[in-house]
């Protein structure tokens, strides 16, 4: 059983260039990828690979598994575990 907060890491990132009032546009062209990407990021739709989690890493300051883990966490928190099959744990 999960008991995970999360957020998503676009808000995370969304919140951390207001702070540096850095626009999406701005953090976009900086590491190469389209400024659509940075926006659907941040608005929730899109998540964050290992590549972006190293390019983000780069530009912002932070490590790529600071990036990898919300993503991880948020991805684990919206896991409805109810409606998975029970599956019994394989004996050794």
């Amino acid at each position: 059983m999960m008991h995970t907060i999360a957020v998503h890491p676009g808000a995370v990132l969304k919140d951390e260039l207001g702070e540096r009032k850095i626009t999406q546009r701005r953090l976009a062209l900086h590491i190469g990828v389209l400024p659509k990407v940075i926006n659907e990021i941040c608005r929730g739709k899109r998540g964050i690979s290992a590549e972006m989690a190293c390019e983000l890493a780069r530009a912002l300051g932070a490590s790529p598994a600071f990036w990898l883990n919300l993503e991880k966490n948020w991805e684990l928190s919206q896991v409805d575990e109810k409606s998975l099959p029970r599956i019994a744990k394989i004996a050794a």
